[in-house]
């Protein structure tokens, strides 16, 4: 299971006043958080559309001077992901492209001429998905376009666009149903999502986004973008991976037992 630590987002308050005040410990902290915790790339997004590619560039510079860790450069930016693409010292993922023709346009050509896994979002001109035959339909397209442009199905992450199931009803069911879908029509690609997109709106969110991150588990969901930090998420995803047949004779989850205690 591929995680992807979620916390390094401008769209956070803690974060956007990290970046204004050019808080590298506090940035740093947060990463050496989620490598402890057990993420395996560290998502970085500068947000602030007037200085996003000076706050791309920081973000890595102090990321990368706390953890070893792999990034996922997180930016509808073209120009922002262009110069973390120069900055990394890891084969980082895109994150992401779409089938909005103008960040298919622009992003297609970055992901083409450098070496990087990317998110295929399925999303289009017309917005989100709105249902499984949609988000198949719009997977075919986009996961054509990105192995005719050179990536391998090993570098593509297919996020199926987790949508918020409070307000509807369906959101779930679609989702790991697509999921069960794009595995059987692309076994060794990846799935990926951000998961807690789904519970706005809803109290207690944790507990949604833990028990949705299960279930499209079991589904094929193989990547996830998640805080890795919270309570209790990372020692169930390790118990699924056993139940799933993903980790040979437990052999991880006795470790990451062993080590707690």
């Amino acid at each position: 299971m591929i995680i992807i630590g979620e916390k390094i987002n401008a769209t956070r308050k803690q974060v956007a006043q990290a970046i204004k005040l050019q808080d590298a410990q506090a940035i740093a902290e947060l990463a050496r958080m989620q490598a402890e915790a057990g993420a395996n790339y560290v998502d970085v997004n500068g947000g602030d559309p007037e200085h996003e590619v000076e706050n791309m560039v920081w973000l890595i510079d102090v990321v990368q001077g706390a953890v070893q860790l792999p990034l996922s450069l997180d930016s509808v930016n073209p120009q922002a992901i262009m110069a973390g693409l120069k900055r990394v010292k890891h084969k980082p993922i895109i994150n992401s492209i779409t089938l909005e023709k103008k960040r298919m346009e622009q992003t297609l050509s970055i992901v083409r001429d450098y070496p990087c896994s990317v998110v295929a979002l399925l999303m289009n001109d017309n917005g989100v998905p709105s249902g499984v035959d949609d988000r198949l339909r719009m997977a075919e397209e986009l996961v054509g376009r990105l192995i005719d442009a050179g990536k391998s199905e090993d570098e593509i992450f297919v996020d199926p666009c987790f949508l918020t199931v409070y307000t509807e009803p369906n959101a779930g069911l679609d989702l790991l149903e697509s999921i069960r879908r794009i595995r059987k029509r692309w076994p060794n690609i990846h799935i990926s999502g951000g998961v807690s997109n789904a519970s706005h709106g809803l109290p207690e969110r944790k507990w949604i986004n833990q028990a949705y991150l299960l279930l499209a588990m079991g589904a094929g969901l193989d990547a996830a973008i998640i805080d890795p930090c919270t309570e209790g998420t990372m020692p169930l995803v390790m118990a699924a991976r056993v139940i799933l047949n993903k980790d040979e004779m437990a052999m991880n989850y006795i470790a990451a037992t062993r080590v707690d205690k």
